[in-house]
């Protein structure tokens, strides 16, 4: 047999059957010790269910659920700006990468499902229908990453089981408590289950409780074959809390036609619209000279066009400290002089809701940037970057809808609310509208804060959530154009996917017969 036929039989092998692209197994940031702890508490979490007596499947998950957060927030995971690196990337988030990884393939592999861990460490699994019923793709998404803003290395996190409704006691030294006075949700938790950390860092429910809801979601599906669904893509990423989660997005292998976010707030709080948020750079270059002889020699000020520029963009309505609601704003966020070349860099932020709004900031920027150029005569250049878009513009008809029943089913009243911030969906939507999702609540509050605290029953609402729109999206019919748009990624993921394959060295070795 040729090599080509070898190679077209294995691509009719690979897309016939399940097959799991998994990553070597001397990953430098996974230890033996590691694969064999992860693999001992999958094998005890089956036993408890096994030997357990429980109301439900989901019942039978809520522990491992629990223990799959706390698990998680034992391992370093904070992201971290780098501007010599074009996608920053450090080893926790590689060894978390890694560790998930390996867990997933835990139940992903016998399952028979595809997954792939790309080089800028995005986890994609993909999950095959075992219905008939043509339906469309089911998307969900989390981060792993945490925020750099706050310690985040060694987080020690404590379980206060049937919380009495008094003071919590974070940190006694510090003085951090949190209690139902100033915390009026956490006076809805009595008798149920938190979690907070020792006060000495952040607790990184935001977002690990996203990732365990999503991952026990995935472990509940690959367990119990006989829970019916229709096809679904997973995507878990780095970088969401650097604002940079849709940059190493590989649009082929994440592109479902119905896509969720896991990496919201508590008591059915849904985030279906968030700021479209831009960045403007105003370079202005005087030029160099004695001022006391500016009329003759040519010297231009480049400071005093700045400030035109910054009275003509800001009118007072216009600041954020009287923008409230669905209010945009913009703010000169700050200014550099660099005096060797007297060149003043004015680094603004528009933030808006409605699109109008936005196309009107832009033209009156544009004529701010003109008049100030004519009038103090100065060389001005200006950069506008997208940083992230309202998931609201390119969100499925029917993703509202479907959320709202999900979460009516697991027993909670969806709330509906625009974020005045960006969200993981957002930095989707900036590469592909099509890509903004809504955001499921997981039981994190006050994130980002030494503050900050899990509620165990809305991580396993999350959950069930998670499981309700599985059966629920059955019954949506396919929007064609975007159908149609994710069967042509699944293609090109299909030629990226067998590419890899081809120069995997095993394979190399099974075509020259070794």
């Amino acid at each position: 047999m040729t090599h080509n036929k070898t190679l077209l039989l294995l691509a009719a092998v690979m897309f016939a059957c399940p097959l799991v692209f998994a990553q070597p197994a001397d990953n430098k940031y996974l230890t033996s010790e590691d694969v064999i702890e992860l693999e001992l508490r999958h094998d005890l979490q089956q036993k408890n269910r096994l030997t357990g007596k429980f109301a439900t499947v989901e019942d039978s998950y809520r522990s491992a659920l629990l223990e799959r957060f706390l698990a998680y927030t034992k391992v370093d995971s904070q992201s971290q700006l780098d501007e010599n690196m074009a996608f920053p990337m450090n080893d926790n988030l590689r060894r978390t990468a890694a560790l998930l990884y390996q867990e997933i393939q835990l139940f992903a592999k016998p399952a028979g499902w595809k997954t792939y861990m790309s080089e800028n460490q995005y986890i994609y699994i993909h999950i095959p229908s075992n219905i008939k019923k043509k339906v469309p793709v089911l998307g969900f998404s989390a981060h792993y990453d945490t925020t750099p803003d706050i310690p985040g290395s060694g987080i020690k996190a404590r379980v206060i089981k049937n919380y009495d409704g008094g003071d919590v006691v974070i940190n006694q030294e510090k003085n951090i408590v949190i209690n139902p006075q100033n915390e009026p949700y956490l006076g809805k938790m009595i008798g149920q289950t938190i979690v907070v950390s020792d006060g000495n860092t952040m607790l990184s429910a935001d977002d690990k409780a996203g990732v365990a809801a999503v991952v026990t979601t995935l472990q509940t599906l690959a367990e119990n074959p006989n829970i019916k669904h229709g096809p679904i893509q997973v995507v878990i990423t780095p970088n969401e809390d650097i604002g940079m989660a849709g940059e190493g997005l590989d649009m082929d292998l994440y592109y479902p036609e119905i896509p969720f976010d896991f990496d919201a707030g508590v008591n059915g709080e849904v985030i279906v619209a968030n700021f479209s948020a831009y960045g403007a750079l105003v370079k202005i270059h005087g030029v160099h000279g004695h001022q006391s002889y500016a009329a003759t020699n040519g010297y231009r000020n480049a400071t005093i066009a700045a400030a035109a520029i910054i009275q003509d963009m800001t009118p007072l309505e216009d600041l954020p400290n009287y923008s409230t609601g669905e209010d945009g704003y913009i703010e000169p966020h700050h200014t550099t002089y660099d005096a060797q070349n007297n060149v003043v860099t004015v680094d603004f932020r528009l933030r808006f809701f409605d699109p109008k709004q936005g196309e009107d900031w832009f033209k009156r920027l544009d004529k701010a940037v003109a008049d100030a150029a004519q009038k103090y005569d100065v060389k001005i250049e200006k950069q506008v970057t997208k940083q992230y878009t309202n998931v609201a513009d390119g969100m499925h008809p029917a993703a509202q809808q479907l959320v709202g029943k999900a979460l009516q089913a697991a027993g909670v009243q969806p709330k509906f609310l625009k974020e005045r911030a960006g969200t993981g969906p957002a930095m989707f939507a900036k590469r592909d509208i099509c890509l903004g999702a809504p955001c499921l609540p997981t039981g994190q509050n006050n994130p980002h804060s030494f503050k900050e605290w899990l509620s165990e029953k809305d991580l396993f609402v999350a959950y069930k959530a998670a499981l309700n729109l599985v059966k629920f999206v059955q019954d949506v019919p396919s929007v064609p154009q975007r159908a149609q748009k994710t069967q042509q990624r699944a293609e090109a993921a299909k030629a990226k996917l067998l590419n890899a394959l081809k120069k995997d060295q095993k394979v190399q070795g099974i075509i020259k017969g070794k």
